[in-house]
């Protein structure tokens, strides 16, 4: 019997595409592009938010949904943080510690799940609830990201404008990398709990003799 594809999944799915194209959007010269990207990223974002609330408005909420969910937010991140890296809008050490990251919890992640917990059900101790599994820290690592490739799509279009702009919106400037930052330091602080509440998956498991 084939396998009904859920609204969310599809929701989720749909981002592929759309990043795809503001990769595209973001390496052609002039303004108009990266503003129109700065639209897209904001969409982008807005449909991480709509496939969880449909998934759970529509009562579609499943581990397939979840893995998938937080491999495309994976694709998203890695990608656009490669792409601001080989613009030279961001440092390679912050493209290389979100990879590093996302390679190395998702492992843990997926040995989870071979012992049957959930992404976020792994998740024991009170502070890594609170930073990996809580919703209100999810969403402000999700906030900060989005505005943080915003901002930088933003920095993009106005440095294209010329140096008036750049002049005139000096502030989008400083606040820019203040968010790259932001998101660094979240997820640095997000990745260590994941690898301190493994061990307790890795107690469970019988040692061979």
């Amino acid at each position: 019997m084939p396998v009904r594809m859920s609204t969310a999944n599809f929701i989720t799915l749909l981002r592929l595409p759309l990043l795809i194209l503001i990769v595209i959007l973001l390496h052609l010269p002039g303004p108009t592009p990266a503003f129109i990207c700065l639209i897209l990223i904001t969409a982008l974002y807005l449909m991480d938010w709509l496939d969880g609330y449909v998934a759970r408005f529509k009562n579609e909420v499943t581990d397939l949904g979840s893995v998938l969910d937080i491999a495309m937010d994976r694709v998203v991140e890695n990608v656009l943080w490669f792409v601001f890296v080989c613009l030279g809008a961001v440092p390679l050490w912050v493209g290389l510690v979100f990879i590093i990251r996302s390679f190395l919890v998702d492992g843990l992640r997926e040995y989870a799940l071979s012992k049957g917990y959930s992404a976020f059900g792994m998740m024991h101790s009170p502070l890594g609830k609170f930073l990996v599994a809580g919703r209100f820290m999810r969403g402000l690592y999700g906030l900060a990201k989005g505005l943080a490739f915003g901002g930088l799509a933003l920095c993009q279009g106005l440095t294209a404008l010329g140096p008036a702009a750049v002049d005139e919106m000096k502030l989008f400037f400083w606040l820019t990398p203040g968010l790259v930052y932001l998101s660094v330091i979240l997820c640095i602080a997000r990745g260590v709990p994941v690898l301190s509440d493994v061990r307790r998956l890795l107690e469970q498991t019988p040692r061979s003799s």
